[in-house]
């Protein structure tokens, strides 16, 4: 198997209607640390509040492109609004399994402020045009009661294939592009 192509070596950054999506830079820190650091949002991420040194190790991981603890690659994007950031997403990449490839599982957080405006949309639909751009099938998983972000993948042209138990909670499992999924409609240029 050749090595994961990297997610963020194409044009950045990149556009949608209403955000500029450009990769993470340490100067993010307090702008990540008040929605990664609240408990309100965090209980719909894989992860519990953070603290301003664990919101730097999380941005100098994705500026490195490698996450400590699994060895995959994963790039941090940040999501600004108006010349300002309210959000990231990630975009990790990992061995597909059985098949010598790889996959692009894609997630996002946003400021609670930012909620229910369709910005999720927009940020997904776009995190699986990169996933197009760069030949990939495209995954993302959320926990079964965070039906908003259930419905973001939907719309972003994903589907679900799979329930999971980890670590107690039900999990389920978006995808695209792979064997069994549909192949999602060719990404609108970005603007």
């Amino acid at each position: 198997m050749t090595g994961p192509p990297d997610p963020i070596a194409g044009a950045w950054p990149r556009r949608t209607d209403r955000c500029l999506l450009r990769p993470v830079r340490a100067s993010d820190l307090e702008a990540m640390l008040a929605y990664r650091g609240d408990p309100h949002v965090t209980e719909h991420l894989g992860h519990a509040p953070l603290s301003r040194e664990e919101v730097r190790d999380r941005i100098d991981a994705r500026l490195a492109g490698r996450d400590p603890g699994s060895g995959r690659v994963v790039r941090g994007v940040a999501i600004v609004v108006d010349g300002r950031c309210v959000g990231d997403a990630m975009l990790r990449l990992q061995p597909a399994p059985g098949e010598g490839g790889w996959q692009l599982w894609i997630g996002y957080a946003l400021r609670p402020e930012m909620w229910g405006r369709g910005l999720a949309t927009e940020v997904a639909t776009e995190l699986v045009g990169i996933a197009q751009d760069c030949g990939l099938p495209v995954w993302a998983e959320t926990f079964a009661e965070n039906l908003a972000s259930q419905r973001v993948l939907e719309k972003a042209g994903l589907e679900l294939v799979d329930e999971v138990l980890a670590e107690g909670r039900r999990c389920r499992i978006f995808a695209a592009g792979h064997p069994g999924s549909p192949v999602p409609a060719p990404p609108v240029p970005s603007r």
